[in-house]
């Protein structure tokens, strides 16, 4: 997975407090009845009794299966569905799958990818639970080539080889020494060789090109560039460097970002100076089968007319980057761009020694190859029709013991689980579906084309999707991003979930949260800026299904990172997790619970606790923050915002009528009015599709959602309104004042889009 630390969070407004699982309890006017009832039936046992008595000397004398008979009339309340699941996941079962699922590096399209699918594939079977099945799709991979791996080379001007890049990375303990780890490479990252002059561009965003562009006036053309790891979508800094027509780039992960410690893998969990983060630098979903999915009767593009990635990329450690970086010439960089390598941090182009080259050369190869995810379903008792969708990847860039496949012991874990209440007798209201994606890390291959092949079912059908893509970072505190429509569900699971620390104060996981939580809020703070880092993205961007990513994390206050250190690197094993990210399994079991009960709820809710009160909240928020940023020069231009702001006044007041309206009816109607309770859920699910645009983003018809979709420039991150904010970038950064008019019409679609939303809020709304 590709996930960036989000730094725009929200809680947005109080929300009545839902109401937790509580197990039911009798009333004062309950007991009453009882006991009338129990003196009535003792007058009448007492006249049988004598009456029978008199004719059967024998019936003081006990009776061969009298308690017996007692008991079967009155059978022990079944526990609730809640209680079953926080008892049922165990510790161990989630052990035992990690340590079998990392046994080997799992990368999609390669024996050990293969294999997975097969165990996944067996144990949910054997789980119980309805169907399971797995869908293959053949997509354009890309891979590195092990008899000729990619190199970074320094050499003098004759040629002669000073320094070379690690081909692979040492090993540095028994389980980071496998001959089935592959070599460095980025994923579709183009084959060739660049030699231009070295230099230094930062951490690769917009702002860093146009400093050095602007600002210094280096011409990049033909220059080898280098820049840190983090802060936005590596593809990005890819194409940056493309887009200014760089002939290559390099990528290392910098100390500042991934070493704050004393000491590092495999005596801790910091990156080590020979470790290296692997990636892709594609888009999403299969390349040569863009907006449609990879079936067997799918059109393709030729391969030499896939628009991606035409020039070499490379990730190195920074034990290997401190080679090029510390000989390099021209002025010293800014003081923010210093990273905390032991030498000078100069810009360049070039090396202070005229004499000294570099040599970056890739020799990556594309190919077609089967991919495949597991899906398995419950199918609902009384809503087959409507899913609740649980999602993570299977397929990892080596080990993953972290990303994604503690998600992955977790899910199996909780299949399980679910599969024994099912044998039980328990059988959820709506249709659970549990996806294991494949090629995630490719660029979220399996399910954009699983999403793409059953879109017209999932946009009528589809009520939340639920991802994890990995359980643990860190054991401290909860980090979740949601569609605002899923913000109180998520809030209602954790207050059913216990807190993992037994020796907090905290019971409950919300206790927790909002205790080690960074903000002042009334309540725990979500992030609403899903991206594209996993797999939620095609879900929530193009099919409109209210989405949530959630995982355990370190403290922010604590270490001010960008990731956990071993991120995407051979030595991210099952050694380092039980050692230091959830030594015991605890955090890890709990994100179990959380994921379970907060699917159960969801699948059995009467009413859906999807509150649209917090969507207008956050749209009025948006906007007030484009006024603050662009009101000025919009009204220079006569950019029409005062119809975006009546709009979002017209949703604020329809979310507000529609709540209460709800509110009252679950109060006065008798909960067997299935469809009342099915006009209101359709309301509900249908919402977060009132911002979907058919037409797409400008240039990115991929992109459908108008509130919230992938920066242009950060992939990992989204803009709100992200037509607007996009289009406004062009406009400031790269004097596109012909751009004036397509941001007009961005401000009309978004208006038009809000007001669409409030109108399917109406009782008829035409």
């Amino acid at each position: 997975m590709d996930k960036k630390r989000h730094q725009y969070k929200f809680s947005n407004m109080t929300i009545d407090n839902e109401d937790v699982y509580k197990k039911a309890g009798w009333g004062r006017s309950q007991y009453a009845v009882v006991f009338v009832c129990s003196l009535l039936f003792m007058g009448v046992g007492i006249g049988i009794g004598y009456a029978v008595g008199r004719n059967n000397s024998n019936s003081n004398i006990p009776q061969a299966g009298d308690t017996a008979q007692e008991t079967a009339t009155k059978p022990p309340r079944s526990p609730h569905p809640i209680d079953t699941i926080l008892s049922s996941i165990n510790k161990d079962n989630i052990k035992q799958n990690l340590w079998k699922y990392t046994s080997r590096p799992r990368m999609s399209g390669t024996p050990g990818g293969y294999e997975l699918v097969q165990i996944l594939q067996e144990a949910w079977r054997s789980s119980g639970i309805d169907e399971v099945r797995v869908t293959p799709y053949d997509v354009l991979m890309s891979y590195p080539n092990r008899t000729n791996p990619n190199r970074v080379q320094l050499l003098t001007s004759s040629g002669q080889l000073i320094f070379q890049s690690a081909l692979f990375e040492p090993a540095l303990d028994s389980l980071s020494n496998n001959s089935e780890i592959i070599p460095p490479f980025n994923a579709y990252a183009a084959a060739g060789i660049s030699e231009g002059d070295l230099v230094y561009v930062n951490y690769g965003r917009i702002e860093d090109f146009l400093y050095l562009t602007q600002n210094m006036s280096i011409d990049l053309k033909g220059k080898t560039l280098i820049a840190r790891y983090g802060k936005i979508f590596r593809g990005d800094k890819v194409k940056n460097a493309q887009r200014f027509n760089a002939s290559g780039i390099i990528m290392y992960t910098d100390p500042s970002d991934f070493n704050r410690g004393n000491s590092t893998y495999p005596d801790s969990w910091w990156m080590p100076p020979s470790g290296l983060q692997r990636g892709t630098v594609g888009g999403d979903g299969d390349p040569l089968t863009p907006l449609y999915p990879a079936t067997d009767y799918a059109y393709r593009v030729k391969e030499s007319d896939v628009s991606g990635i035409k020039i070499p990329a490379q990730p190195i450690s920074y034990g290997d980057a401190q080679h090029f970086l510390s000989e390099m010439g021209g002025e010293e960089a800014p003081l923010e761009w210093r990273g905390a390598l032991p030498i000078t941090y100069r810009i360049g182009p070039g090396f202070r020694n005229s004499s000294l080259k570099m040599r970056l050369e890739v020799n990556n190869f594309e190919e077609k190859r089967t991919v495949e995810n597991v899906i398995g379903y419950i199918k609902g008792k009384t809503e087959p029709d409507r899913y609740i969708l649980l999602g993570n990847h299977h397929d990892a860039w080596v080990f993953g013991a972290i990303d994604p496949l503690s998600g992955t012991a977790v899910l199996t874990e909780l299949i399980r689980v679910f599969g024994e209440m099912l044998k039980s007798g328990t059988r959820p209201d709506r249709t659970i579906v549990f996806c294991a994606w494949g090629a995630e890390e490719h660029g979220l291959i399996g399910s954009t084309e699983w999403v793409e092949e059953y879109m017209k079912v999932l946009y009528e059908r589809a009520v939340a999707y639920l991802n994890v893509d990995y359980a643990v970072d860190y054991n401290y505190v909860l980090f979740a991003g949601t569609s605002p429509l899923l913000q109180d569900s998520l809030y209602q699971a954790t207050k059913q979930v216990p807190n993992p620390d037994t020796s907090s104060s905290d019971k409950t996981l919300y206790d927790a949260w909002k205790t080690r939580d960074n903000s002042n809020d009334l309540e725990p703070s979500v992030y609403y800026s899903l991206g594209s880092g996993s797999d939620m993205a095609t879900f929530y961007q193009r099919a409109g299904v209210p989405s949530i990513d959630m995982w355990f994390t370190y403290d922010e206050n604590k270490w001010d990172i960008l990731s956990y250190p071993v991120y995407h690197s051979a030595y991210e094993t099952v050694y380092l997790y039980e050692n230091f990210i959830d030594p015991g399994y605890s955090y890890t079991a709990t994100m179990a619970k959380l994921w379970g009960v907060l699917a159960w709820n969801i699948a059995n809710e009467k009413v859906l606790k999807f509150d649209v009160r917090r969507y207008a909240t956050a749209i009025n928020k948006f906007i007030g923050n484009l006024k603050t940023e662009f009101g000025a020069k919009w009204t220079k231009q006569n950019v029409n915002i005062g119809a975006l702001e009546s709009a979002a006044q017209n949703l604020t007041t329809e979310a507000e009528n529609f709540h209460q309206k709800v509110q009252s009816l679950q109060a006065t109607s008798s909960a067997a009015n299935v469809l009342q309770n099915r006009m209101i859920n359709d309301k509900l699910i249908q919402f977060e599709r009132a911002f979907i645009d058919c037409e797409g983003l400008p240039g990115r018809p991929m992109y459908k959602h108008v509130m919230f979709a992938p920066s242009l420039y950060d992939s990992y991150s989204d803009n709100s309104f992200p037509g607007i904010v996009d289009t406004m970038n062009e406009i400031e950064n790269q004097n596109a004042t012909a751009k004036w008019e397509v941001l007009k019409q961005q401000v009309s679609i978004a208006t038009f889009i809000i007001q669409s939303a409030a109108n399917t809020l109406k009782e008829v709304g035409l």
